[in-house]
């Protein structure tokens, strides 16, 4: 049986997480929702209580950085071992501002990418369209091979332009326009600016994650992992 997790970083917005496992049952997803929390985060009772009633997993970190890379890299790779969760086919993720609109988009998703070929699928959010992966479902031989979902090192930012950049040098990147993944988001005027927001697109954020992205598609070990994924 193929299976799917999809992994979404959340803090301080368990109210977001209940919306966003609605919309999992409310489109008749079939994938497993996982959601890492930070291990200080004042709401975590509230997300032990809303996983109960809502069917989702959670995976707790200690996340020092302040964005959602880390968690989404650790949390990947602790779901990628089948000896403690089922196999995984294909990992994905969601952010806490996303919800999912069309039925059975996960499957869509995963049809998208032709069997055993490494790749990478994402809809329409209604926001940036073709033009980035804000949400986005991959092969599990990407995760194998990167050991995680994201370049290491970043914090919260240019993770779409990675995995666009990413799927598009190993000609596996796949855009489903009838896939609908609406994103929530400030810029888009479907969401306040909280404090998270605020932090992750700071102008620090942003330099760091920047140099982060452009260093790490220039270096040998993206190289390596292009050849290893065509």
């Amino acid at each position: 049986m193929v299976k799917t997790a999809i992994i979404t970083p959340s803090r301080g917005r368990p109210n977001n997480v209940i919306r966003l496992a609605k919309a999992f049952k409310d489109t008749q997803a079939v994938s497993d929702l996982w959601v890492v929390i930070d291990d200080d985060d004042w709401h975590s009772k509230d997300y032990e209580r809303a996983s109960e009633e809502h069917d989702f997993g959670i995976i707790r970190i200690e996340n020092q950085t302040g964005g959602m890379a880390y968690p989404l890299n650790v949390a990947a790779e602790m779901l990628f071992d089948d000896t403690k969760y089922d196999h995984y086919d294909y990992f994905g993720f969601l952010g806490d501002d996303h919800i999912p609109r069309t039925f059975f988009w996960d499957y869509m998703l995963r049809l998208a990418i032709p069997d055993g070929k490494s790749g990478i699928s994402y809809g329409n959010d209604l926001l940036q369209g073709s033009n980035l992966p804000t949400a986005c479902l991959m092969s599990r031989s990407i995760v194998d091979h990167l050991g995680g979902m994201v370049m290491p090192d970043a914090k919260h930012l240019y993770l779409d332009n990675f995995w666009k950049k990413l799927g598009e040098d190993i000609q596996g990147l796949y855009y489903r326009p009838d896939v609908i993944i609406e994103h929530l988001h400030p810029l888009a005027r479907k969401a306040q600016i909280d404090e998270n927001y605020e932090r992750v697109n700071s102008p620090a954020f942003y330099e760091h994650d920047r140099e982060v992205f452009e260093d790490f598609i220039r270096s040998e070990q993206y190289a390596n992992l292009v050849a290893a994924l065509k």
